[in-house]
């Protein structure tokens, strides 16, 4: 996936195109992403490394528990 930075874009189904920025690993700082609003600056951020967890926003549980939440939010029939 390309990542877009710049504000103001808008996909083909006319919803304003998420804008990634990722953060490698740097010392004990986990790395990130973070992932802001297409037409405003609002934000998310996913901290991730080599363990079974990440955090969102600061809530931190197990992938698989991230999975059973988030995967049928996205699936498209």
């Amino acid at each position: 996936m390309k990542q877009n930075i710049k504000i103001g874009q808008y996909g083909k189904e006319g919803a304003p195109k998420l804008r990634i920025f990722h953060r490698k690993k740097r010392g004990i700082k986990s790395a990130r992403y973070l992932v802001k609003c297409g037409d405003c600056d609002n934000s998310i951020e996913i901290y991730y490394g080599d363990d079974e967890f990440l955090e969102i926003n600061g809530v931190n549980a197990s992938k698989k528990e991230w999975g059973e939440l988030l995967l049928p939010l996205i699936k498209t029939k």
